[in-house]
């Protein structure tokens, strides 16, 4: 009926404004953009081991571009790789990759290097991410399919404090992997996500069932 200890979440004390724990899943409430100053409906747990591997599956049904929701490996609002299920404008659900690599003062959202990846209208999404040092590679897999890869090999490297900690101003958190969802309709869109799993590199699994301690 609550988090796992190891997830934090940005920000408010008011929770249940971003996130529920109903049916056995995790429910986050759509708000601003991951590379918002303010509300953001994003939970997560600190990366703890040099490489590893992340995986959770995502029911969400954006009706546009402007609602999207996934797993994202997260420094701060300016370091980020975020691998969305999102919307467009006739109504089609698709997979893109947000990213920013830059650095405080001249973080900037980045056009995707891959093309986005249409997907049926309905259904779950499996997303996974696996970082081996430097390195960091996404996939997904539809219902009954196995993994495949999207998008190249990303520089992991900028989610530490020492690539990607703010000069001026000192560093952040750390580097961070999980969910999020964003709804810049304001409508607090839900998306539900049925598990989240945290595998680091030849160690036992730590899975994160909602409904299990």
């Amino acid at each position: 009926k609550e988090l796992h200890k190891d997830f934090q979440w940005l920000r408010t004390p008011e929770s249940d404004r971003i996130f529920a724990v109903q049916d056995g899943k995790l429910t986050l409430f759509g708000r601003e953009s991951i590379g918002s100053w303010f509300e953001q409906a994003l939970v997560a747990r600190r990366q703890t081991h040099f490489s590893y591997d992340a995986e959770t599956v995502v029911d969400f049904s954006p009706e546009d571009e402007r609602q999207f929701a996934g797993l994202t490996a997260y420094y701060c609002r300016y370091n980020f790789y975020y691998l969305t299920v999102s919307g467009t404008a006739d109504g089609k659900r698709e997979l893109l990759l947000l990213t920013s690599e830059a650095s405080y003062p001249d973080g900037d959202l980045n056009l995707p290097l891959a093309a986005p990846v249409e997907i049926p209208s309905e259904g779950k999404v499996k997303l996974a991410l696996s970082i081996r040092g430097p390195t960091l590679q996404y996939y997904y897999a539809l219902e009954g399919e196995e993994l495949k890869k999207i998008g190249p090999v990303y520089d992991a490297s900028i989610l530490s404090d020492e690539c990607g900690g703010h000069r001026a101003h000192g560093s952040f958190t750390g580097a961070f992997v999980g969910m999020a969802a964003s709804d810049l309709n304001g409508t607090a869109l839900p998306a539900k996500f049925d598990y989240f799993v945290y595998r680091p590199e030849h160690s036992k699994l730590d899975r994160y069932e909602v409904h299990t301690q």
